[in-house]
């Protein structure tokens, strides 16, 4: 669920078609990684998987921390490494 109730937004991801059994696709990778930008923009993506009708708290900025925590640790290091490299920041 992603609903916006803070000045920032943490993530845990822990596979992307099983709980800590798989890594990420590219495809999964700029997905998340357009969220985040979103997210961090202060902004909610289009799509957003909501609980609440209300509108998200407004802010011009959020801070964003994701962690992966997937597939027994062996692919979390590689799937952190390519998502950094979309900010640039690898």
């Amino acid at each position: 669920l992603e609903d916006l109730t803070s000045d920032f937004v943490y993530l845990r991801l822990h596979g992307e078609k099983a709980l800590y059994e798989s890594g990420y696709t590219p495809a999964a990778i700029t997905r998340w990684g357009d969220r985040i930008d979103a997210w961090h923009r202060g902004t909610q993506p289009k799509d957003a998987h909501l609980v609440s009708t209300k509108s998200a708290l407004k802010r011009k900025a959020r801070d964003v921390y994701c962690y992966f925590d997937n597939d027994i640790k062996v692919r979390a290091p590689y799937d952190a490494r390519k998502l950094l490299e979309r900010f640039g920041l690898a």
